[in-house]
């Protein structure tokens, strides 16, 4: 077993690809606290016009299943879709963004 880890941890492409996962996602973690903490105090202490249009909208999306998100991410990178010319797909950027 001691041998095996050893191997497993010295191995390059194990740790290239540890690295990257770490990598998006702590930015996919910065990028939601950047976004959603100011907006989620906005939309529990403030009181403006359509903050319960925007809370139906917040609650909707979290009742939504991940594949149906994940689907209609995938459709918007898709070379097809809307962002295809960033040719998104499948990139680290995508996981992000997703």
């Amino acid at each position: 077993m001691l041998a095996f880890l050893q191997s497993l941890f010295s191995d390059p492409e194990v740790w290239d690809v540890t690295l990257l996962s770490l990598r998006v996602s702590g930015i996919a973690t910065l990028i939601s606290l950047l976004i959603g903490l100011p907006f989620g105090t906005l939309l529990a202490l403030g009181q403006f016009p359509g903050r319960s249009f925007l809370l139906t909208v917040v609650n909707t999306g979290m009742a939504l299943p991940p594949v149906v998100v994940g689907l209609a991410v995938a459709m918007t990178l898709w070379r097809s879709g809307p962002l295809g010319d960033l040719r998104l797909i499948y990139s680290p950027t995508a996981i992000i963004i997703a």
